[in-house]
């Protein structure tokens, strides 16, 4: 099978799978910058040395909806906004994630020991915050239970939440000519901890109209509850106790003259929870309610609102969550797979292709984006990007750092180049934060030093040690036109050979 078909093949199986992840693709393709090594560990940024300082070298976060925009709850008639909630829920996916990252370096050391080696030390502060929420849900409360008479929906949401603290250590490591590999190790520590282990809240309508409700869910959390016990002193201690491992693993092939493949595996890791453990649990065999209506004349009686309160502390008292403590428990980051292509179409300038996913706890997710980088020599490098994921296709990225030694200051951003688009156009944000389902944005100060222009250019040695000269003749050859020379004797006369007696 010849190259080019196995990249069409890898090409079409890529384009096939759903695209909804939660990454920063534009920072993948801005080598200038230290901090691309989150993407892939083993690309060696182009400074020598790099330093970032505490709070200020690196910060950003990433917002992403898969289910909706504002634009989807608003329709315009004659210039005049209006909340339309029936058209909202008919666009939403069945399962609608709406995740929230954040981030900021305490620490990040860069340095190129030689051009086949690079090392890397970094303590990065992390959160990331997921709530899913089922269409059945959002079209119960807007359309209420007659749309499901005769059959039932599950309306139970989800939530995930982690914060924690990562040190890192690790090095890219250039084999040869065509592969680089780099790896970074993980120590974690876990600050803060919400999971939905499993939760369902089914509500089914019969044809007479009788309502039932069955409920089942369970909930961990560290370090969560006693937040809400007052007098309580939070101990930073305490929060350290939770810990893991991490790890980051990736490679750069030359696969021809100019074109460069890359794949990497990022935050394959856990965290083991020990500190304040506790478990929210709703007993299955209680969570169950009938409701086939009111009782109209206890409704109009004097006692009419402690007829209502008595329903409502029913139901309250049979999908209760019972609070316990729980010993440890274990969860996975959410993991991620980048596969890229980059092409030199000169100096300097190159185009490239990322393919994304996506994993955490029961849910995979996947986005593609096309990318342009410039470096304009070595004071300035720019990238821009286009991404398709989260069920939208308008977000154009773009990414900026000056390269000012021993300053460098950055910006870089998925779904970011639209924001000063719409200030342009409108002198407002509002088109743009109203039709946005994805952002990205990373930004931040560094020190570098010693910009990496490539290969370092091989020198001929003059030394006839190592490279001996040709020695020059001025002996003339005389035409012979076809016939062959012929060999000049070194004796013209020979000696007679002297014969003894």
């Amino acid at each position: 099978m010849s190259k080019r078909h196995i990249l069409s093949t890898l090409i079409v199986g890529i384009c096939a799978i759903s695209v909804n992840a939660q990454t920063e693709s534009t920072l993948y393709f801005m080598n200038s910058l230290p901090q691309v090594v989150e993407a892939n560990p083993a690309i060696m940024p182009k400074y020598k040395l790099s330093i970032g300082l505490p709070g200020i070298s690196s910060f950003g976060g990433v917002y992403s909806n898969n289910g909706f925009s504002y634009n989807d709850l608003v329709t315009k008639n004659d210039g005049v906004s209006t909340i339309d909630l029936s058209n909202w829920t008919k666009g939403l996916a069945d399962k609608n994630y709406i995740s929230l990252t954040g981030f900021t370096d305490l620490l990040r050391v860069g340095i190129r020991i030689n051009p086949k080696l690079y090392v890397m030390l970094s303590s990065t502060v992390k959160g990331y915050n997921r709530t899913m929420i089922p269409k059945d849900l959002a079209s119960v409360l807007v359309d209420g239970t007659a749309p499901i008479v005769g059959s039932y929906s599950n309306t139970s949401p989800q939530q995930e939440s982690i914060a924690f603290l990562s040190t890192n250590v690790g090095a890219a490591y250039k084999l040869n000519d065509k592969l680089t590999i780099g790896g970074r190790i993980k120590y974690l520590n876990g600050l803060v901890n919400i999971t939905t282990q499993s939760s369902s809240l089914i509500l089914q309508v019969d044809d007479n109209y009788q309502f039932t409700a069955t409920g089942d869910a369970l909930v961990r959390s560290s370090g969560v509850a006693n937040l809400n016990k007052s007098g309580y002193d939070a101990r930073v201690g305490d929060y350290l106790k939770n810990s893991g491992w991490g790890l980051d693993i990736g490679a750069t092939y030359q696969f021809m003259e100019k074109l460069t493949l890359g794949a990497s595996l990022t935050d394959f890791g856990y965290v083991k929870w020990k500190n304040n453990t506790v478990e929210y649990r709703m007993d299955p065999a209680k969570a169950r309610y009938v409701f086939s209506g009111f009782d109209v004349n206890k409704l109009l009686d004097k006692t009419g609102s402690n007829y209502l309160d008595q329903q409502l502390d029913s139901i309250k008292s049979k999908f209760e969550m019972k609070e316990s403590a729980i010993g440890s428990y274990t969860t996975m980051l959410p993991g991620k797979l980048y596969l890229s292509g980059n092409y030199e179409l000169m100096k300097n300038l190159s185009v490239g292709a990322l393919f994304f996913t996506e994993k955490f706890r029961d849910r995979t997710t996947s986005g593609l984006t096309a990318n342009v980088n410039k470096h304009f020599g070595k004071w300035v490098s720019a990238s821009l990007s286009y991404t398709v994921s989260n069920r939208s296709y308008n977000n154009i990225g773009a990414g900026v750092s000056f390269n000012l030694a021993p300053m460098q200051l950055y910006i870089v951003g998925d779904n970011l180049l639209r924001a000063p688009a719409s200030l342009i156009a409108n002198q407002n944000l509002n088109s743009f934060v109203n039709s946005s389902q994805l952002l990205s944005v990373r930004a931040g100060l560094n020190i570098v030093l010693g910009w990496e222009k490539g290969a370092t250019a091989q020198t001929k040695v003059e030394d006839d040690s190592h490279n001996p000269r040709e020695k020059k003749t001025t002996a003339k050859v005389k035409t012979t036109y076809g016939r062959s020379p012929q060999k000049k004797s070194t004796n013209s006369k020979r000696k007679k050979p002297v014969r003894r007696r």
